[in-house]
């Protein structure tokens, strides 16, 4: 499961399903300089806690189809005792005056082309992708950065969801070998938004480049330590047309895993620490000083649905 991604790396035969549970948690300690008119330094904790069932379906030798939903929750801690119209404690599940609380995120529809595929055997996997994000229900109303020049009122700043349909384009190159590396390669994955939201936001095009390889143990749960690289890159977004502050970003996550085999299929935990070498984790009040530190762990349950 390259770099945590359940459903990479591996195809579904011709009436074959293959079932996904996916688990993750990310917290960012974050921290910025003071603003406005709110003179004391802002910081606190953003928790992200998802949940992502998804599955892999065999149309023919050569197609298959992937699916997936994002179930979760955003919690925001709030660390300092001043009051802020910027920040406070809450939670993706409330709702307020520019937000729509949910528990529902984005989900993904793609169709795959198995250019290359060794199946279970030795040798190389190429698959080539389109699909469509759906928007998810936890989404924000207005722009949080009053970009307009309107006062300043009480907002949030994060959602589950950007509320923006998304064209996915991707290629999968992965080789599975006899010998330690026994799978390598890596995926490149684009989400291009088709409009607008209708609250009128349109979100960055987001690149995500992954390398990885695995070292298989050659022991009784045929495990494996997983290493990977994750390249994630945000052009800027727009409210109402308006540049979005510090949406552009370029951040590094190396990665490292540990897959076992159970009867009930393969299992995977994964540990990634992601380094942000231009723009900001979480969606300040403009261009200011300012600085995080994040973590992610995640869990996944991948298994073959067998109907006889």
């Amino acid at each position: 499961m390259p770099v945590g991604e359940s459903d990479k790396g591996f195809s579904a035969q011709r009436g074959q399903i293959y079932y996904a549970m996916q688990t993750s948690f990310t917290t960012i300690n974050w921290w910025h300089e003071a603003v406005a008119a709110e003179q004391f330094e802002h910081q606190g904790l953003l928790n992200t806690y998802l949940l992502q069932p998804m599955g892999i379906f065999g149309i023919n030798e050569k197609l298959n189809i992937a699916f997936s939903t994002t179930l979760g929750l955003r919690e925001m801690q709030w660390d300092t005792p001043d009051k802020s119209i910027h920040h406070r404690g809450e939670t993706t599940l409330s709702h307020f005056r520019n937000a729509i609380g949910s528990l529902l995120g984005d989900s993904r529809f793609i169709l795959r082309y198995l250019l290359k595929d060794a199946g279970a055997e030795m040798g190389p996997r190429i698959y080539i992708g389109s699909g469509l994000v759906i928007p998810g229900s936890s989404v924000l109303t207005s722009d949080p950065f009053f970009l307009n020049g309107e006062l300043y009122k009480k907002h949030r700043h994060f959602s589950l969801s950007s509320g923006a349909y998304k064209a996915i384009m991707e290629t999968q190159i992965f080789l599975k070998r006899n010998v330690n590396p026994v799978f390598l390669g890596g995926f490149i994955v684009v989400e291009y938004p088709i409009a607008e939201s209708k609250y009128g936001y349109l979100p960055p095009v987001v690149t995500r480049m992954s390398l990885s390889a695995s070292f298989m143990q050659y022991d009784e749960l045929m495990s494996s330590i997983d290493v990977g690289l994750m390249i994630s890159h945000s052009y800027q977004g727009k409210w109402h047309g308006l540049p979005e502050p510090n949406s552009e970003s370029l951040a590094l996550s190396p990665s490292i895993g540990y897959l076992f085999n159970t009867r009930f299929g393969a299992v995977a935990l994964n540990l990634q620490k992601p380094f942000m070498i231009f723009g900001a984790f979480v969606q300040n009040e403009g261009d200011i000083d300012q600085r995080s530190d994040v973590w992610q762990i995640s869990f996944a349950l991948r298994f073959l649905f067998n109907r006889e």
